[in-house]
């Protein structure tokens, strides 16, 4: 009996040798799924539209600046985003798969960013156990590399003032000025994000740089501009309210509130309903267009392509 155990266990491991290892492929829908992952955690932690988009920013672009060191129709955003400076450069006499090392990349700078880290590390321990199985080796470099151009994005990510504002003062009501914004019932929530503008910015050299035409001066008075605008959304929003839940309008403004908290009163019952940020909604609508098109990682031309099917799907007034 012991002999033939012996015997078996013999066989078993000579068969695990002998294991044929695969090339492991990483498909355009593989990081679609990484960020619709990010996405459902960002619902779950509630981040405010501002921080939102930071979250898929840099993760974004840890990824881009790996498939653009092996494809050369994209252009590296070294020197036009602000202060980023070249990723490592990969070692090729490594095997490195850098679709996959961008998909690491990506996943670990998002783990980074979010609250509920240990839902990102089962969804990322699932896929390691996927890709080691297939390939150890290419899992090995392509991990090691994606982890070192993760670790690059941070180092340039953490100098963003971001982390300084986190302990700055909330935006402080201290004056009964009528013209001055106030938190509104039934949630009184406060202002959002009062020093985004010290963030740095990616491209632009600050946030004054293009200061949008001043609103119309505070006026109750009837013929003046603010009051003819005032009145204009007042008017409209009753007679959407007159029409009922099954307007056209309502429909449109359905789909596109992405409040990540809204507040909802049902009589003395209040609650909160968690969606999508702005940010997330325009990433999905990207993902449509891709998909649409087939895009791949190699695929050129992309911005153009995509611009082309908003304008069919009717996301934008002409071709971009």
């Amino acid at each position: 009996m012991k002999k033939q155990l012996t015997v078996l266990l013999t066989i078993a491991f000579l068969a695990s040798c002998n294991k044929k290892e695969e090339p492991i492929v990483i498909t355009s829908n593989n990081f679609h799924e990484s960020v619709d992952k990010v996405v459902e955690i960002m619902v779950h932690d509630i981040f405010s539209p501002p921080v939102a988009s930071r979250i898929f920013a840099y993760p974004n672009i840890a990824a881009y600046e790996i498939i653009a060191q092996q494809n050369d129709t994209y252009l590296s955003l070294e020197k036009q985003v602000k202060d980023l400076t070249a990723i490592p450069k990969a070692d090729t006499s490594k095997p490195i798969n850098y679709q996959l090392a961008a998909l690491i990349a990506h996943i670990d700078l998002s783990k980074q960013l979010i609250f509920s880290e240990k839902t990102i590390e089962v969804y990322r321990d699932s896929l390691y156990r996927v890709w080691k199985s297939k390939n150890n080796a290419e899992f090995e470099a392509s991990k090691n590399y994606g982890l070192e151009v993760a670790s690059h994005i941070a180092s340039w990510m953490d100098k963003d003032n971001y982390k300084q504002t986190r302990t700055m003062s909330k935006f402080t009501i201290d004056s009964d000025d009528p013209e001055r914004w106030q938190p509104t019932p039934p949630a009184y929530m406060d202002g959002l994000e009062p020093h985004w503008n010290k963030i740095r910015p990616f491209v632009i050299d600050s946030a004054a740089q293009f200061k949008p035409l001043p609103p119309p001066k505070f006026s109750m008075e009837k013929d003046s501009d603010f009051y003819k605008e005032l009145i204009e959304v007042y008017d409209i929003s009753n007679k959407i309210t007159e029409k009922g839940d099954e307007s056209e309008e309502v429909a449109i403004a359905q789909f596109w509130d992405c409040n990540p908290f809204v507040s909802v009163t049902r009589g003395h019952l209040m609650f909160a309903v968690k969606k999508i940020s702005p940010g997330a909604h325009w990433i999905g609508i990207c993902k449509i267009a891709c998909k649409l098109l087939s895009v791949s990682y190699t695929r050129s031309n992309l911005n153009r392509k995509v611009g082309i099917v908003f304008f069919r799907e009717g996301f934008v007034s002409k071709p971009v």
